[in-house]
């Protein structure tokens, strides 16, 4: 069985950006853009036959047309962090990787869309690599998240065992609870274990609140007194499906280069210590056997 990697980009590089420390080339800080490849080197380790990593887009998306002020509560990105965004993209089209990004949509929809499109191809494995607990979503028996820290497949077997719930209801979910993170308010003074029991039972907001004469009294009141936060909540969590009829499993295609890797990473961008690791995932592209995460 081959397998599909979708990446996340921005969240490797973010988390690169404030893991490894400054290194300067000729004025310009790269610690971010070494640390992604770093991180991006290590997930070729399980061979993927087919590789793409999103993107944010850069303009703003329709959740800022729904609400102005979805994700102002987070820090601004350092000119510094912004500055090697370019510098990855060039990198990873150089070496081969299908790049994703699309106007107006962020990574999270980009790696849901694509994911999904090729989900009934059953010679294929899916794997999406972010920490995003929005694209729990698209959780199904071959679409695993895997997390970016602990590089672990994170599959349907185990969001049952965490939530008690199918993966499609989790927006239903963050819905009740909101994310302070986006700025996207949910309904206030429903906790993560009341919301968790109420969606085990009643599995969407709109049964839920058809249902809402079966509640106590108090989680009545705060559900009628917050409703339209509740459906809008939903409305800015759950992911957008983008139609991408013009994309084909084929644009992923990748095969590790050892000599095209070590010639843009090592000599042109100076990566010197990459070496090893490239020569780790020649010998290992050399062998046979392939073996998938689930």
């Amino acid at each position: 069985m081959k397998n599909l990697s979708l990446i996340d980009g921005f969240a490797v590089l973010y988390r690169a950006y404030y893991a490894f420390p400054p290194m300067i080339q000729n004025g310009q800080n790269l610690n971010a853009v070494y640390g992604f490849l770093r991180m991006i080197l290590k997930r070729l380790s399980h061979k993927p036959d087919y590789l793409g990593i999103a993107r944010d887009s850069k303009e703003k998306t329709f959740r800022h047309e729904l609400l102005p002020s979805y994700k102002a509560t987070r820090k601004k990105m350092d000119d510094d962090f912004i500055s090697q965004i370019g510098i990855i993209r060039s990198i990873i089209e150089e070496i081969g990787i299908f790049w994703m990004e699309y106007p107006g949509y962020e990574a999270d929809d980009l790696l849901a869309s694509f994911a999904k499109k090729f989900q009934p191809d059953t010679d294929l494995e899916i794997y999406v690599y972010s920490g995003d607990k929005d694209l729990k979503q698209i959780l199904d028996d071959r679409i695993a998240i895997v997390d970016l820290a602990k590089d672990l497949p994170y599959q349907t077997k185990d969001f049952l065992q965490d939530f008690g719930f199918e993966p499609q209801y989790i927006v239903d979910y963050l819905a009740l609870l909101g994310d302070a993170a986006d700025n996207v308010k949910g309904v206030t003074g429903i906790w993560r274990k009341t919301a968790l029991g109420l969606i085990q039972k009643y599995h969407t907001i709109e049964k839920l609140y058809e249902s809402l004469p079966e509640l106590t009294k108090h989680t009545k009141e705060l559900l009628e007194t917050q409703k339209e936060d509740a459906f809008f909540a939903k409305k800015m969590i759950q992911l957008s499906f983008l139609e991408l009829n013009n994309y084909q499993l084929s644009d992923f295609s990748f095969s590790f280069q050892y000599e095209k890797f070590a010639e843009v990473l090592c000599k042109k961008y100076g990566f010197t210590s990459l070496e090893k690791v490239l020569l780790d995932l020649k010998k290992k592209y050399e062998q046979p056997v392939q073996l998938g995460l689930f």
